[in-house]
């Protein structure tokens, strides 16, 4: 049997873009996207990070161009109680209370607050690992693809741990097509589940028991539940940026499918609103 783990899903600062980008279809009206992450209780291993949201480190690392273009394309806001560190502090965590983050990928929305966890393991696909460390001094480029090298503690690579490496165990059927994960603690609790298409290796992660319910964090697979829901992709002008359109496509086909089929599964794409508050309702 599986371990019990408990999640709290926080906002970490969001970023306001046209719904157009997120749904074909979508109306030309300006959205909030908020950047949501993981904060996760093991009963043996402490407190897990998947992602961590926006940080004072983004700021820093957009401040000149081309890295600039990243910030003013997106219109970030990060407001001081969206924090992740005070929202650690309202809970009476300190960031050494964090053991692992798990990188669902290295967009920048995603990693800026890795730099405040010194002593924390990290998990990542080893292919997204390789994809981003190659852009490092390639400033335009990384950019364009909405990566940010410098947001990466200075001893990243002796901390990073390739998730491929850990055991590769079955996945339930009735999660299908999604047939197999990776145990990242060796107890089931946590599963990582390639997401491929949004980035070279993102990578989502499958908790059979939150309190008694499973949960699939789904990071940029999808942008939004109802949009899911619905089976509408994002724009055309997101495919022409997509590293792998036809294995995106894929992996939203699969989890459309899930979110129609599996009611009772909590499918939480790192950006939804409706997501966060759909969980935070039923939790």
């Amino acid at each position: 049997m599986a371990t019990t783990i408990k999640l709290h899903l926080l906002r970490v600062g969001a970023c306001r873009h046209l719904e157009c980008m997120a749904a074909r279809g979508g109306r030309w009206a300006m959205m909030d996207f908020p950047a949501l992450c993981g904060l996760i209780q093991h009963p043996t291993r402490g407190w897990i990070l998947y992602d961590t949201g926006y940080a004072e480190h983004f700021f820093t690392a957009t401040e000149h161009l081309p890295e600039r273009l990243y910030r003013q394309f997106l219109l970030v806001d990060l407001p001081p109680a969206e924090l992740l560190t005070a929202q650690l502090t309202a809970l009476g965590l300190t960031t050494a209370d964090i053991g692992t983050v798990i990188i669902s990928h290295y967009h920048g929305d995603h990693i800026a607050g890795l730099r405040d966890f010194p002593q924390a393991q990290f998990f990542a696909l080893r292919k997204d690992t390789e994809q981003f460390l190659a852009l490092t001094g390639k400033r335009w480029r990384a950019t364009l693809q909405g990566y940010l090298p410098g947001l990466l503690p200075d001893d990243f690579l002796p901390r990073v741990q390739a998730a491929d490496d850990c055991a590769q165990v079955d996945l339930p059927a009735w999660l299908q097509p999604f047939t197999s994960g990776l145990d990242l603690l060796g107890d089931g609790s946590l599963l990582a589940v390639p997401l491929p298409g949004h980035s070279h290796g993102q990578m989502g992660l499958f908790m059979p028991d939150v309190d008694g319910r499973p949960v699939f964090l789904i990071g940029d697979a999808a942008w939004s539940l109802p949009f899911l829901r619905e089976g509408r992709l994002p724009s055309r002008l997101v495919a022409m940026i997509t590293p792998d359109r036809r294995r995106y496509a894929q992996t939203f086909k699969g989890l459309h499918q899930l979110a129609v089929k599996e009611p009772a599964l909590a499918l939480l794409p790192s950006h939804c609103t409706v997501a966060w508050q759909e969980y935070l309702h039923d939790a």
